[in-house]
């Protein structure tokens, strides 16, 4: 009598953690995804919903370089093993579960992400300032009470890298200075100052405030700009 034996194999992706990001309407997040370093050649892609059958959100295959689609934009940075997802004008809407993923050829590895965008006072309030040259211009930036443990910054955009130059504080009622930027966090009142000095033309850009509640993992509340040294606040 001869025994046949059949064997099914069942491909199961692999799954190397989830995370847990919250987000504000109107501002952003930035979510850093690790993957192994046999992966540095392979596509990085970012998906909404369940793996597998998720919809694409952004893919490439572009290394140490922004790309962009839409409001998604991705950073593949070899050199350190982590790709970099920013999500920009978030709304309720964006809430559910997403996948920052590496394409392999049988099994793709993913990082499950769960998205949460609410709506609170501190971010949809828009405010313009202005300063001379030579001056100084003030940031105030609020936020919710559930982020006063965190840590506070306020980065500077540079193209689709929304924190290219980062000014960040960690204590409470204790200045912060890195360069010609000065942080201030009053944890009792909810509120980040920043201040910028000797304004010149240079600093017209587009800045930003948030919190960082994780390594890695950043949430970006209020927006300004500041063309020909005014400062807009949203």
């Amino acid at each position: 009598m001869k025994i046949i034996w059949t064997f099914t194999l069942l491909m199961i992706p692999d799954v190397l953690s989830s995370i847990s990001v919250t987000g504000y309407s109107g501002g952003g997040v930035s979510i850093t995804c690790r993957y192994d370093r046999g992966y540095t050649d392979k596509n990085k892609y970012f998906c909404r919903g369940q793996y597998p059958g998720c919809k694409d959100l952004i893919k490439t295959d572009i290394k140490n370089k922004w790309v962009d689609s839409g409001s998604f934009s991705l950073y593949d940075d070899t050199s350190a093993a982590v790709f970099t997802v920013t999500i920009r004008d978030l709304s309720e809407q964006d809430s559910g579960t997403y996948q920052c993923a590496v394409d392999t050829y049988l099994t793709d590895f993913y990082t499950e992400v769960k998205l949460n965008v609410v709506t609170a006072d501190c971010c949809q309030k828009s405010i313009s300032l202005s300063a001379a040259a030579g001056g100084s211009v003030n940031i105030s930036c609020r936020y919710p009470q559930s982020h006063s443990a965190d840590v506070k910054f306020v980065c500077r955009r540079s193209g689709s890298d929304l924190c290219a130059e980062e000014t960040s504080v960690k204590e409470s009622r204790r200045w912060s200075a890195e360069g010609q930027m000065q942080l201030y966090d009053d944890r009792e009142q909810q509120l980040l100052t920043g201040i910028i000095s000797h304004v010149t033309q240079q600093h017209s850009a587009e800045y930003w405030c948030g919190v960082q509640s994780d390594p890695g993992h950043k949430s970006f509340m209020l927006h300004h700009t500041s063309p020909r040294q005014r400062y807009w606040y949203r």
